[in-house]
């Protein structure tokens, strides 16, 4: 899977899940009671949770990455992750600002995300990426 296709993925797990701030995806389902993986898989998840999603299947679950933390599937993750940061820094005049603390600010919308995923995901599609 090429970055641009991660970022265009991820707008989509969050389109279809739900977004979130401060966390990589929402730990409990409303109760209290933690989420089990199964329902980690769709769980709203920021940015980041999202492009890990799109990537290894959750948008965090250290025992499942671990396993499969090295090779093609991380250099893809960290591209995609790059692509985000550099939209935000550059197009969004948030110079030393990186998009982890861009989604999480007050006021951030789900829209704005997904926008600025897509938008990261052409600038990858135009690096031939």
């Amino acid at each position: 899977m090429k970055p641009s296709e991660v970022l265009d993925k991820a707008a989509d797990i969050i389109i279809r899940d739900g977004w979130m701030q401060g966390d990589f995806y929402l730990t409990t389902n409303g109760s209290g009671r933690y989420w089990d993986e199964q329902e980690a898989k769709s769980a709203p998840c920021c940015q980041f949770g999202a492009i890990n999603r799109a990537v290894w299947g959750y948008a965090w679950a250290p025992s499942r990455v671990a396993e499969q933390w090295g090779g093609p599937n991380m250099w893809v993750a960290a591209k995609a992750e790059g692509y985000i940061n550099r939209y935000v820094q550059e197009n969004l005049g948030l110079l030393g600002i990186g998009a982890v603390h861009w989604n999480d600010e007050d006021g951030r919308t789900a829209e704005e995300v997904v926008a600025a995923l897509r938008a990261a995901a052409e600038l990858a599609r135009q690096e031939g990426e």
